[in-house]
């Protein structure tokens, strides 16, 4: 799946990859990963002022993740 197009377009920096996340990502180009970080890290949602931890933050990255996973 990591070769299919459609899925390389959505690879995006995560917080908690799955295996098959990290495998896509680290199959992207340098210049494609700086690319898409930058494009993430511009992104109006970080420069939000918010009152959650990192902690908090990671654990509700994990569980999107996770529901994400589950379909």
């Amino acid at each position: 799946m990591a070769d299919d197009p459609k899925f390389l377009d959505r690879v995006l920096p995560s917080a908690a990859p799955n295996e098959e996340d990290i495998r896509a990502w680290e199959a992207l180009p340098r210049e494609e990963q700086l690319r898409r970080l930058r494009a993430a890290l511009s992104h109006p949602d970080c420069s939000t002022v918010s009152r959650a931890t990192m902690s908090e933050i990671l654990a509700e990255a994990r569980r999107r993740a996770n529901a994400r996973t589950r379909g």
